[in-house]
This record gives structure tokens, C-alpha cells and sequence, in this order.
């Protein structure tokens, strides 16, 4: 009897554990034991500066209508350095971004392979440096200049100055800032879920209208009712606010104003404990290219163009729900 129990307790250890290994989370940059060339708080960053032959890009602090975020300003250089009339657009950094300041303020590199390029700089790319990235800290600037990458691997060779070391820089760290915006906007309209949503209030044309969103029952879709009418059960405005929950960000431009839009529609979210966790603004506007779409919600900071085909849907439901 004692051994049967015996075996019944290791038989549930083992489960146990084989539980825990395959919930695992997958290791960090960190559990890799990288090399750790220096660190900062995240705090500390005041901007991370990358020039190449192809766009200059400077991620810094923000401030937009009080709010304070990271932003980028990229300029791109499609006809080369000397172009008269490059692009510029300033975008707000999404969750890629986040963690390029995260790898900068705590600079870890694959290899440091000290001063083995001081005399040899043409081998690895650094007698004349692709890029350069320049990191400013609230107590200095760090400098490293770009080389090649290494046979078989998009990793990049880098040093801090030709009296320096030699690192080799994951690619996972230097490839976002390569990409530019591309790589590092931010991408999510909200980060909050539908199912947080208790009530919303919506304004079109100085009109206002708010709804409350009843919980689905497990395999059904969510119901929304007026305030103060539960039982009112209001399908054509679940089928608006679906569309809207698919309103989608197609990038960042050149900056525009909100002064220059036509706002179709502001909508604010609150949770269950009736305190607000985001909003959408929806705005159209006119260029000689034809009717563009833009969104400004609690994520984009700043005015973004919109997925045009998915707007277009929104705007002709707005006639139905009011």
C-alpha cells in the first residue's frame, strides 16, 4: 500500500514537471548569455541615432496633446544622400521600438573580440563604416560604426571607435533599425481586448449615443443594448462596432493636422469599472491622389492613415446607427 502511494507520488511529481517544462517560456536574449558591453536604465536613453547612405533615423521622447511616447523621424534618401526632396515621416514606435531601447540601454553583443581590428578594419567592413548609431544617454553618448555581416549570418560586425573593441551585434538588435519605420511603428490601433469593453459613447456630427455591451455566452458574439434598456438587443450596432474593432492602421506619413481632416466619428471605451482605456477618432481627408482615411487613438499618438477599404465600411454604417 505504502509503495503503491509511493508511486503515486512520483507519477504526479513527474506530471508536474512535465507540465511546467512545456509551459515554459521560450528563453530570453539574456538566458543566452550574451555579452554585456554596458547598461543604462531605460530611462537614461534620451536618443538612438542611425545614419546610413539610405535614411537618417532619430528615435527620441515625444510630446503630442499632453501625452508624452517614443517617436521616430525618419528621413529616406531614395535617390541617395544628395536627394533635393527626400522623404520624411515621423511615426510613434510600437512594441519592436520599445525593445530596440531596451537592447540599446543594455547593450549586449553576441562576441567582443577586442582589438583584433585595428589593423584589419578592411575585413570586416570598417574602413569605411555602412552606418552609425549613436545612442545619447543622460550621462554620455556611446558611438559604434557599422561594418559587413559575417559569412553566413545576417549578424553585423561593429566597433565603438577604431581604437576600440570589435563586437559582433545580434542581428535581432541592429536589423529593426536597419528597416527603419518598417520594423519599429506601431502597428496596434488598442492593445486593450473587446472583451474588456463594458460601454462605449460615440459622437457624429455633435450627436451622442452610448451603449452597453453585454458579455457573450460561450460560441455566441457579444450584444449591445442602450443605457438603461437591457433587453433592447441592438444587432445592426454589434455589426458596427465588429467593423470598427477591424479599423487598421496602413502607416505613417508625412505629418498632417487634425485641422486640416474632416472628423467622421470619436468614439471613447470604457471598462467595467466604467473608467475610459481608449478612444478612436476617425477623420477623412482630400489629396490629388483621392480620399484618404486617418485614425488617431490612444496608441497612434499621432494621426495615422488608415486601411482605406475598412474605414470605407465604418463610415457608411455611421448613417445606420444614428
Amino acid at each position: 500500500m505504502i509503495g503503491a502511494r509511493v508511486h503515486g507520488g512520483l507519477l504526479a511529481i513527474a506530471l508536474l514537471l512535465a507540465l511546467l517544462t512545456w509551459n515554459r517560456e521560450a528563453p530570453t536574449e539574456i538566458e543566452l548569455e550574451r555579452i554585456l558591453v554596458w547598461e543604462r536604465d531605460t530611462s537614461a536613453v534620451l536618443s538612438i541615432i542611425y545614419r546610413s547612405s539610405d535614411i537618417d533615423l532619430v528615435l527620441s521622447p515625444r510630446t503630442e496633446n499632453d501625452q508624452s511616447f517614443w517617436a521616430g523621424s525618419e528621413v529616406s534618401y531614395q535617390g541617395g544622400v544628395g536627394d533635393s526632396n527626400p522623404d520624411t515621416l515621423v511615426f510613434p514606435l510600437g512594441l519592436p521600438g520599445s525593445k530596440l531601447i531596451e537592447d540599446f540601454a543594455e547593450f549586449r553583443v553576441l562576441r567582443d573580440l577586442g582589438g583584433i581590428a585595428r589593423d584589419r578594419a578592411d575585413e570586416f567592413g570598417l574602413d569605411e563604416p555602412e552606418a552609425t548609431v549613436t545612442i545619447e544617454f543622460s550621462d554620455g553618448v556611446e558611438d559604434l560604426f557599422l561594418g559587413k555581416a559575417p559569412v553566413g549570418s545576417e549578424d553585423r560586425y561593429a566597433w565603438d571607435s577604431p581604437e576600440g573593441s570589435l563586437y559582433v551585434i545580434p542581428e535581432d538588435v541592429i536589423r529593426p533599425l536597419m528597416l527603419g519605420s518598417p520594423a519599429l511603428r506601431e502597428r496596434q490601433v488598442h492593445y486593450f481586448l473587446a472583451s474588456d469593453i463594458a460601454r462605449v459613447r460615440i459622437e457624429v456630427d455633435g450627436q451622442e449615443r452610448v451603449m452597453l455591451r453585454k458579455p457573450a455566452e460561450i460560441g455566441d458574439p457579444a450584444t449591445w443594448y442602450p443605457l438603461g434598456s437591457p433587453g433592447q438587443s441592438d444587432l445592426t450596432f454589434a455589426n458596427f462596432m465588429e467593423r470598427v474593432g477591424q479599423v487598421s492602421i496602413e502607416g505613417f506619413g508625412k505629418e498632417v493636422s487634425v485641422d486640416s481632416m474632416i472628423e467622421l466619428m470619436r468614439i471613447e471605451y470604457f471598462d467595467e469599472d466604467d473608467e475610459e482605456v481608449g478612444f478612436l477618432e476617425l477623420y477623412t481627408g482630400s489629396d490629388a491622389s483621392g480620399e484618404h482615411y486617418y485614425i488617431l487613438s490612444e496608441q497612434t499618438k499621432i494621426l495615422a492613415e488608415a486601411v482605406k477599404s475598412l474605414v470605407e465600411m465604418v463610415a457608411l454604417d455611421l448613417t445606420e446607427i444614428f
